[in-house]
């Protein structure tokens, strides 16, 4: 990634993926958008704790 988006567009685009998958009917998910979901969760929590240490 030559221009990574800043941490606050980061945030807004985990934060809109993880949305739109909640709004689907969770019986209707398969492994793996519950998988895709948890994951963009942790990335979202990691971004976070990263810019709470000053990494980013």
């Amino acid at each position: 990634m030559d221009n990574p988006l800043p941490y606050k567009e980061q945030q807004d685009c985990i934060l809109h993926g993880i949305t739109r998958i909640a709004s689907i009917d969770q019986q209707e998910l398969t492994p793996e958008w519950l998988l895709i979901q948890n994951n963009m969760a942790m990335a979202f929590c990691l971004n976070a704790w990263m810019f709470n240490r000053g990494l980013k």
